[in-house]
């Protein structure tokens, strides 16, 4: 089965999602390489999710929508007389930890060093993940066209997509008045060098705040508070870095008081 997939990546190579695709498939491959076509079934689908069972049940669906996909296109290109039916483990539903804004206030001003007040800044007002963040360089900001560039230009894109993504006029504010204390050429410094953590910094903010969040909240904060502000989900999923707006849309549409708002109008009577 792995020359179909292989054949696959191959003719697909032009793809956006053509690296997530081969991420997948190097992850999956020790198992379904050598599968002959005519033992793939349910009961394959079951024990790979077995075998990934200290992944999440998205990565798996992740691994198998790539082997579902080429087995589709290898028998439309006759490569395979019949592509068989490949069972999606199921995705249960998990509330999403998040911040109201009163409470990301309430955090912010008990936040003593500037590098943790810059570093919440940045969390809620680019929705990047930790690392990203911490990554991030000056040369990256750009003031005069109101972006930063997340992804660092030595690092390849991978599933963990780095977006570039505009500054609103609060966040431009903190930035730039940082800039001119700049000592390094990380943003978010301190001791004149990169930061490698600000979880002790962090968790003593929130200690004094009384309020109960990790570093990676600020992330699903940023999202819950553009859905409830009616940003749609395909914009979300951009700002966020996701390759495919359907992560989005079940994480976070629930949020939203105006996704499905034009299809429930149609229903008028």
């Amino acid at each position: 089965m792995g020359s179909v997939v292989e054949a696959y990546l191959t003719a697909k190579s032009e793809m956006v999602s053509h690296h997530r695709a081969e991420t997948a498939w190097k992850a999956a491959k020790p198992f379904w390489d050598r599968l002959p076509i005519v033992r793939v079934d349910e009961t394959a689908a079951l024990d790979y999710r077995k075998r990934r069972a200290h992944c999440a049940a998205i990565t798996v669906r992740n691994e198998l929508a790539v082997i579902r996909a080429a087995l589709n296109w290898g028998e439309k290109k006759k490569l395979i007389d019949k592509a068989p039916f490949i069972q999606m483990p199921k995705l249960t539903s998990k509330p999403v930890g998040h911040l109201s804004k009163a409470q990301f206030r309430q955090v912010l001003a008990k936040a003593i060093a500037p590098h943790i007040q810059l570093f919440l800044k940045l969390a809620v007002g680019t929705g990047a993940r930790t690392n990203a963040i911490l990554d991030l360089t000056w040369d990256r900001v750009n003031f005069e066209t109101g972006l930063i560039d997340l992804n660092p230009r030595d690092r390849v894109q991978t599933s963990k997509y780095r977006a570039t993504v505009p500054m609103n006029e609060q966040l431009r504010e903190s930035l730039m008045a940082a800039k001119e204390g700049a000592m390094s050429d990380y943003v978010i410094e301190h001791g004149r060098g990169k930061v490698l953590s600000i979880k002790k910094g962090f968790e003593a903010a929130c200690r004094r705040a009384g309020v109960q969040a990790t570093p990676h909240m600020m992330r699903h904060s940023a999202a819950v508070w553009m859905a409830e502000n009616g940003t749609p989900m395909s914009q979300i999923a951009r700002f966020l870095g996701h390759t495919d707006s359907a992560i989005t849309e079940r994480v976070y549409a629930r949020f939203s008081p105006t996704f499905l708002a034009n299809a429930a109008e149609s229903l008028t009577y």
